[in-house]
């Protein structure tokens, strides 16, 4: 953006003492300074206080310090720190510390034992529903083949405790046979 686009540049003062602006912009800053009282007693004012700091800078620095300087600053900060030191004074800090700690103990072991309690009912709730699924399927498998049993007994074979016996081994046989064959199955798609 050009700074003949702009009201005031006062902003493009201390590049121009710099002499960081582009040609372009320098030129039209000096064009703008010829029109503009404002940024021309601001041009002004900066060169001064450079040229003061300049002055300033250059010129040895020397403070006087009295010889026990160190001391008497020692002294001050001793008589200053004088009713902190006190032993009541650290009597009353360490029971406020005291305090502050218990509370903040206190705080932290409300807010942990609410967090344990809701983890733990948490993980309770889980292992119990699954306790209770796993539960569920041995007895609906039992269910099952009680009535598979008796169906098998019943209406296929006849009355004699061998035909019952052998139809029992033949299912338990036939179930074996089915899950082989489903897992191998699996198998051979995963090796896919």
């Amino acid at each position: 953006m050009s700074v003949l686009n702009q009201v005031c540049a006062t902003e493009k003062i201390a590049a121009f003492i710099d002499g960081e602006l582009a040609a372009g912009d320098r030129l039209a800053f000096e064009d703008h300074l010829e029109r503009c009282d404002r940024c021309s007693s601001e041009l002004l004012a900066q060169r001064q206080f450079m040229c003061e700091l300049d002055s300033a800078l250059a010129s040895p620095f020397d403070l006087e310090v009295p010889r026990d300087f160190a001391r008497v600053v020692a002294v001050r900060a001793e008589s200053d720190m004088s009713g902190v030191r006190a032993s009541a004074e650290h009597k009353r800090a360490f029971r406020y510390c005291l305090l502050l700690g218990l509370a903040a103990f206190v705080l932290l072991g409300v807010t942990a034992s609410q967090t344990l309690f809701a983890n733990a009912q948490a993980v309770a709730a889980k292992a119990m529903s699954a306790a209770e699924m796993l539960l569920k399927a041995v007895y609906d498998a039992a269910v099952g083949l009680t009535v598979i049993v008796r169906v098998l007994s019943g209406g296929v074979l006849s009355d004699s405790r061998l035909s019952g016996l052998s139809a029992l081994i033949f299912l338990v046989l036939a179930v074996s046979l089915l899950s082989f064959l489903i897992s191998r199955y699996h198998r051979a798609r995963l090796a896919e």
